[in-house]
């Protein structure tokens, strides 16, 4: 049995109509896309142009002056302690470390003292 037929045979996930013009039609379309898309990126920068950076507010008056930095003798980490400073001489204190939550001895070595500007 021989079949004749005169028309194209597209694939069928193709959208193609069964004229010549029909294949120029899918260009468009990718085109119309390509626009959006560049519409949509430019929309998106006008909106990082327009975002405007908080002015920077850090606080130079804190209530960490005089007190010392211990250091734990387990993980080694530093940390500001409460202990502040005194005509007392303390060279190290008892307790759980707010680092590795562990009772451990913390030796206090440095002093937070205000820089002069």
């Amino acid at each position: 049995m021989k079949i004749n037929h005169n028309r194209k045979i597209y694939a069928a996930d193709n959208d193609y109509e069964h004229s010549e013009d029909s294949a120029y039609e899918g260009d468009n379309s990718l085109e119309d896309a390509l626009y959006d898309m560049q519409d949509s990126i430019e929309d998106m920068q006008d909106q990082v142009d327009e975002i405007q950076e908080d002015d920077v507010d850090i606080e130079i008056d804190n209530n960490i002056e005089g007190h010392y930095i211990a250091e734990c003798d387990r993980c080694k980490g530093i940390f500001i302690s409460a202990v502040t400073d005194s005509d007392q001489k303390i060279t190290k204190i008892s307790g759980i470390c707010p680092l590795c939550e562990k009772e451990t001895d913390q030796y206090l070595n440095w002093v937070i003292n205000k820089r002069d500007r």
